[in-house]
């Protein structure tokens, strides 16, 4: 997503924004976290209070929840895995147990 609201770093922290989702859709975790810095500091300048500058703080807020989303969904998938790597833990150590015993 590229604006041009006149304000360059709100601009230039709308790129980021878009190319954070891009990444966390395509799952390149590492690629979002290194862009999230740059986002960050520009998001903490002081902007002006005019109608194009709340335009694009309210884009980069839609891009921050569909991100937030994203990682929901990448968090709740990683919980699944390790449950399932841990039963089948549970279920190996059970058997190796079992065996040992005999």
């Amino acid at each position: 997503m590229m604006s041009d609201s006149g304000h360059p770093d709100l601009d230039r922290a709308l790129l980021l924004g878009g190319q954070m989702l891009d990444a966390a859709r395509a799952g390149d975790w590492p690629r979002v976290t290194a862009l999230q810095p740059e986002c960050d500091a520009l998001l903490r300048r002081e902007h002006p209070a005019d109608e194009s500058a709340r335009s694009a703080l309210q884009g980069l807020q839609s891009q921050y929840q569909s991100l937030s989303e994203l990682v929901a969904r990448a968090r709740d998938g990683i919980a699944g895995e390790i449950g399932r790597h841990a039963q089948t833990h549970r279920a190996l150590s059970s058997y190796l147990d079992s065996s040992v015993a005999r």
